[in-house]
Formats: structure tokens, C-alpha cells, sequence
């Protein structure tokens, strides 16, 4: 495992795309709203496919990354100890702790289905201001976004294959959160939140733990990107 070369590039373009989408929050959901019907394609298959699995396919994530720890640790197996412990730290600060456990239960957003636009009796929320109009599981940021870009984590990994992973963390994330738009349960920018927690998850743990030398000489080569 070594130093994956930093790029701020893409959460940046993210921070931008997140406080600038609170104009295009209503009306890119209202696109798959139909007064009568609610958000049509909620009931789709491959809207419910992606739904309904993106759960247990991070549980299996999560699953395999504890056998590779410890395989790792009974194996004497350094980099694939390594590489697991920094991927299931990852998974469990990011969209585990911090997406499901804090935001989502304590930043109070409405989601789009709450809202009085779209049949609601909530008002619309911008996505950095807290509210109290959401009491459970409210909808900064998206969870099921944060667990397809959770695939991103493979840049750290693996550097020299950074930018396909990050193509497909990006690329999952992006049509999960697509899907949860369509189905009225989150905002274009609680897709972006995600995001910006996943990455930013990644690159301040990979640093930590450098800092401190639990990657040995795994990670020395510095970053530059």
C-alpha cells in the first residue's frame, strides 16, 4: 500500500457543486414528480434493484474486508493487513460513522418526499443549514450514495490504478444517487455531500495513520497532485 498522489480537484469541483445545488434541488427532483402519482419511478425495477441491494453489497464489502484483516494477521501477511485495516477504518468512519450516524440523524434535513412541492408538509431546506423539520434518517447526505463511492477507497490502495477507481467509485455513487433522487428520497446535493465525506474520509485517515507509522514503509511516497 502506498501513497495514493492527492487530487483536491474533484471534492473541490463537489463543494462547489453542493453550495451551488441548492437552486437546482426542487427542480431536478421535480423532473421525476407527477402530482397524483408522487415520484413514478420509484416503483421501477431498476430503481428498486439498486435500492434493495446497494445495502447488502456494502454488508458483503464489509464482510470480506474482516476476513482479509484477518487473514492478514494470522498470515503474517503485512500489505494485505494493512491495505484491509485502512479500507474497513474507512468504511466504518465514513459511510458507517459519520454519514449514518451523524449527519443523517443530526443535521434534521427533509427529504424531497417530506417537502410541501412535492406533497409534503415540510419546507425546503438548503443543504448546509440544520434544521429541525427531520427527526430520524434524514436526508443529508445520502447513504446509499456514500456506499457506491465508497469504491474510491481503492485509490489509496492502490495508486497506480487511482483513476480507475476513482471512476468507479464516482460512477457508482452517481447512480445510486441518481436512483434515490428518482425515488424522492434525497437531493442532488446530499449526493454531492457524500461524496465530499467519502473523500475527504479517505485522504484524512490515510494521513493519520502515516503520520503515525502503522503503514511502515508503505506509504513514504509523497503526494504531489
Amino acid at each position: 500500500m502506498r501513497s495514493a498522489p492527492r487530487s483536491w480537484v474533484i471534492p473541490a469541483a463537489a463543494l462547489i457543486g453542493l453550495l451551488l445545488s441548492g437552486m437546482l434541488d426542487v427542480p431536478l427532483s421535480g423532473l421525476f414528480y407527477r402530482p397524483g402519482e408522487g415520484f413514478f419511478l420509484d416503483r421501477t425495477w431498476p430503481v428498486q434493484l439498486l435500492y434493495r441491494v446497494t445495502p447488502w453489497l456494502i454488508g458483503s464489502v464489509a464482510t470480506a474486508l474482516i476476513a482479509a484483516l484477518a487473514w492478514g494477521i494470522l498470515a503474517h501477511a503485512r500489505r494485505v493487513r494493512l491495505a484491509a485495516a485502512y479500507a474497513l477504518l474507512a468504511l466504518i468512519l465514513g459511510p458507517g460513522l459519520l454519514v449514518n450516524g451523524v449527519l443523517k440523524e443530526w443535521w434534521g434535513r427533509p427529504r424531497p418526499e417530506q417537502i410541501a412541492a412535492f406533497g409534503g408538509t415540510a419546507s425546503f431546506v438548503p443543504p448546509l443549514w440544520p434544521s429541525r423539520q427531520c427527526n430520524h434518517n434524514c436526508s443529508f447526505v445520502s447513504g446509499h450514495a456514500a456506499a457506491g463511492f465508497y469504491l474510491i477507497t481503492g485509490a489509496w490502495i492502490w495508486p497506480r490504478r487511482r483513476r480507475a477507481w476513482r471512476i468507479a467509485g464516482i460512477s457508482a455513487g452517481g447512480l445510486i444517487g441518481l436512483a434515490r433522487i428518482a425515488q424522492g428520497g434525497h437531493f442532488l446535493s446530499d449526493v454531492l455531500g457524500a461524496l465530499i465525506v467519502v473523500w475527504l474520509t479517505d485522504e484524512v485517515l490515510y494521513r493519520w495513520m502515516l503520520e503515525r507509522g502503522w503503514l511502515g514503509d508503505a506509504g513514504h511516497e509523497e503526494s504531489g497532485q
